[in-house]
């Protein structure tokens, strides 16, 4: 029962198409085969010569994310982004290790099917998405990471949100991100909305000041939970680029 409820509260996948990628001419793939999955991903933007691992958080599918893919595609990077399973059209079902699993088979795609360079290489992560990439990180190189939105951990977040189930005081602490954050060893950025009452700003704050790395912080004014690439607009835009162009390496 408990792990039912875990699950329920925790993982909120869709099969849904929202239409995110239809601008963007994005070719789909089936990946993940080496780690045991069978995961639905996408990829556009192939004549760019740097790209992004886009990470999504526990709700939607990798079509939900269209302000993400238009910021990435106009400043010129190529984007991956790929699906848990259970999510879209991924077989299986999610749980934290598969979820860090997913994020393996995907970068590992990206460099090793793609051809791009861990300097090349930016990871993205929203909200749980942003716990993922710092697992990845944590064992793979690259030229930088970019949270949104994400939290200290599972058990902190389950005490904001559901302060009436005492039941979590059962479950196990997951993506314990307050832990990770002080071994990154990458250049930082983290993005946060101001208004966000799913995962409160003052994570933001506690997970910026654990992070020993080259780090900056952009709370965007009047943004909410995961909007606030539409809120923050062109000074997040050129933020987000000109922390691509000055971590990415490019050889030609």
């Amino acid at each position: 029962m408990l792990n039912y409820l875990e699950q329920r509260l925790s993982f909120k996948p869709t099969s849904t198409d929202y239409g995110g990628l239809t601008r963007f001419n994005a070719a789909r793939f089936r990946f993940g085969g080496e780690f045991g999955l069978d995961l639905d991903g996408a990829f556009f933007g192939s004549s760019s010569r740097y790209a992004v691992l886009f990470i999504h958080g526990n709700k939607h599918n990798l079509t939900k994310f269209a302000a993400h893919y238009q910021l990435f595609s106009s400043i010129g990077a190529a984007c991956l982004c790929f699906d848990y399973p259970g999510y879209g059209a991924s077989s299986g079902a999610p749980s934290e290790e598969r979820l860090y699993a997913s994020a393996r088979a995907a970068y590992s795609h990206l460099r090793y099917e793609l051809g791009y360079a861990p300097e090349q290489i930016i990871v993205y992560g929203c909200s749980m998405g942003g716990a993922v990439a710092l697992e990845l990180l944590q064992h793979v190189p690259a030229a930088g990471l970019i949270t949104e939105s994400t939290f200290t951990n599972s058990l902190d977040m389950s005490r904001y949100l559901y302060p009436y189930l005492p039941v979590w005081k059962l479950v196990p602490n997951r993506f314990r991100n307050d832990q990770r954050m002080p071994r990154l060893r990458l250049p930082l950025f983290m993005i946060h909305g101001e208004a966000d009452l799913v995962v409160p700003v003052t994570m933001a704050h506690q997970l910026y000041a654990l992070a020993s790395c080259e780090k900056s912080l952009m709370i965007v004014p009047g943004a909410t939970h995961i909007n606030s690439i539409e809120l923050g607009a062109e000074p997040l835009r050129a933020a987000v680029a000109s922390f691509i162009d000055k971590n990415v390496t490019v050889t030609n």
